[in-house]
């Protein structure tokens, strides 16, 4: 059931897709289905949304692309299914007429779709492996909602603007909200490789896919040599498949070898020089400024390369449409903003080299937690909880000693010393910041510790495979993830992300964690598997990782913007925060004890709250 008006409300809200086909919607007695089409594949109007079968009893909305579309096409018709398009949207219809919910197991792409049943009275909705494409719902009394952004089901105008608690409670520890949480009370993000199940029984969240790390029974046949050569067969096939589109089609390239390895494979393959795109910072950003590094494979595979600089001034111009975009408070996701910005001028779908540290242990912090483990095994049990009690009783100063404080996860589960790691707010400084009242109505929120532990798998007892999973599953699908997502959509880009296709992680994930990182050396097999592809000064340098100047823009042409939200008056008008123990967190950042990321949450956070929730028209596209 739908209040009147609702659907087309959602629509709207719906940030950007192209213009055609925008409006398509269709009402079956109590059901509602509305899409807007960003057009990649089949760009007439047989490719519109929402898509049925021959005979009406299946409807469907989907977002995203299945890349075995045209071999599951193939086996279709072989059993009789006859078409009327040439999408990929069609070939779940039918799939679905086929094998039923199990046709998510045919599925080799990224999607979020809703599909009716007629006949079954089932509304069936499901999202990737790897939750590369979005999608929230709700449940409103008899009514059930759903979307692929958060401010779609914000505009229908059926769920309160209210913070939920729990969502920011996550979001200070991540710097970003998790699945399936949300920052506004009674929205939920579906989980990765699950599906849901809407009927006259209910509803139903049910997964069909998770990460495993046991299938190990193929790879332990294999020597180095023959790993390494499938590791490069698939990553050849799942950049050849992301490759079909009938729209201008580029890459990302950072210089890093995940993003030159996505490009050289992809020059191998194309006749045409591949068009792709760099983000530098100038002056201010020099110490960080990947751009030479990206410019040697432009040159090695005589791309059409293009570089945009970015500047403070930029991101001062564009923030209200990138605080619109997010959809949630994000502390990443500026530099997909602008290189996403770039790449639409000249290209519709852009390929991107993000997932390959969670997979080969390319992260500081595996190497940080191995030595973390190494030092606790110096330690006997006894002298163990001696060392443990000595620096919990220690006074701060003492503590504070230790380099990254190893004394300090002495005793700690794997969970806890991960957490720790990962977390950019300590439970104990989110306590503090809390202001009293809100503290005082909001006592039992749960740790970041239990989310962590639920997304685990007991079974999995390598350290080194037990980081990746978390990876994996927390940090690449709902930061890197969903701000790769929003922050390309909002410019109407799609972007493909060949690292993580689920056969090629099925594989690498049963890998030999010592073939992964190798001693002091990351990626081990990834970076022999591309020796023969990219420059050895591609492929023997330092880790860089992807940094802002964004220190240097909050103290300048950020800074009035910061100022305001920490403003004490800012502060006691939201009453979420103490004022004090914010000053303290801003005056730490402004005299280098803190980095820029612990201020920029609160930005992001405050401007978000203003928009989204204090602003009547704050739905409305910028």
């Amino acid at each position: 059931p739908m209040r009147r008006g609702a659907p087309r409300r959602m629509k709207i809200g719906l940030f950007s897709r192209e213009n055609v086909g925008l409006l398509t919607s269709w009402s079956p007695g109590s059901l509602s289905f509305g899409h807007r089409r960003l057009a990649i594949i089949d760009l007439s109007q047989a490719g519109h949304q929402p898509m049925s079968n021959e005979e009406g009893s299946v409807w469907v909305v989907h977002n995203g692309e299945i890349y075995n579309f045209p071999e599951l096409r193939k086996r279709l018709e072989q059993k009789g299914h006859r078409f009327r398009s040439d999408t990929d949207t069609e070939v779940i219809i039918h799939s679905y007429e086929e094998w039923g919910e199990e046709c998510l197991q045919e599925f080799r792409g990224m999607f979020a779709f809703a599909l009716w049943d007629e006949k079954k009275e089932k509304l069936f909705l499901a999202r990737d492996r790897l939750g590369i494409k979005p999608l929230y719902y709700a449940q409103v009394n008899d009514q059930f909602l759903f979307a692929s952004e958060l401010k779609a089901i914000l505009a229908s105008g059926l769920v309160k603007k209210q913070l939920d608690p729990q969502g920011l409670h996550y979001f200070l520890s991540f710097y970003s909200v998790p699945s399936p949480f949300t920052l506004i009370q009674g929205v939920r993000s579906l989980p990765a490789g699950h599906k849901i199940l809407v009927s006259q029984n209910g509803v139903r969240i049910i997964p069909y896919w998770d990460v495993s790390f046991g299938n190990k029974s193929d790879v332990a046949r294999m020597d180095e040599a023959e790993i390494k050569l499938e590791l490069r067969r698939l990553l050849e096939e799942a950049v050849r498949i992301r490759l079909i589109s009938d729209v201008p089609l580029g890459a990302f390239l950072s210089g890093g070898v995940d993003s030159s390895a996505i490009v050289g494979l992809m020059s191998r393959m194309s006749s045409l020089p591949v068009k792709t795109f760099s983000v530098g910072f100038g002056e201010e950003g020099a110490d960080i400024d990947e751009l030479r590094y990206a410019r040697i494979i432009a040159d090695r595979f005589s791309t059409d390369h293009t570089e945009v600089i970015v500047s403070g001034k930029d991101v001062l111009e564009d923030l209200d449409r990138i605080i619109y975009g997010m959809d949630q408070p994000s502390g990443d996701g500026i530099n997909s903003y602008f290189v996403s910005k770039a790449a639409r001028k000249r290209i519709t779908v852009a390929l991107s080299g993000l997932g390959g540290d969670e997979l080969f242990a390319g992260y500081l912090h595996f190497r940080l937690l191995s030595k973390i483990y190494s030092f606790e095994e110096r330690f006997p049990g006894m002298a163990k909880k001696f060392l443990v009690n000595f620096y919990r009783r220690a006074p701060s100063k003492i503590r504070e000693r230790y380099p990254i404080n190893l004394m300090g996860y002495l005793g700690k589960s794997f969970v806890d010393k991960y957490a720790r790691v990962r977390s950019l707010f300590t439970e104990e400084e989110k306590e503090k910041i809390y202001s009293a009242a809100y503290s005082k109505a909001n006592r039992d929120l749960m740790r970041p510790e239990q989310f962590l532990s639920s997304l685990t798998d007991n079974n999995v007892q390598n350290l080194i495979e037990k980081i990746s999973r978390l990876e994996l599953k927390n940090y690449m699908a709902h930061t890197l993830l969903r701000d790769m997502d929003v922050m390309s959509m909002i410019h109407s880009l799609e972007v493909r992300v060949p690292l993580i296709d689920h056969k090629l992680v099925e594989f690498v994930c049963n890998i030999p964690s010592h073939l992964k990182l190798q001693g002091s050396t990351a990626k081990y097999i990834f970076l022999e598997s591309l020796r023969d592809l990219l420059p050895e000064e591609i492929v023997n340098r330092k880790k860089m990782g992807f940094e802002l100047p964004m220190a240097s823009w909050l103290e300048k042409e950020l800074k009035p913007i910061v100022e305001d939200v920490f403003s004490p008056r800012s502060v006691k008008k939201r009453g979420i925060f103490d004022p004090d123990q914010l000053e303290r967190v801003y005056s730490d950042f402004k005299k280098g004890r803190a980095g820029y990321l612990k201020v920029w949450v609160f930005v992001v956070l405050e401007l978000w709250m203003r928009r989204f929730l204090d602003n009547p028209g704050g739905l409305i596209n910028p």
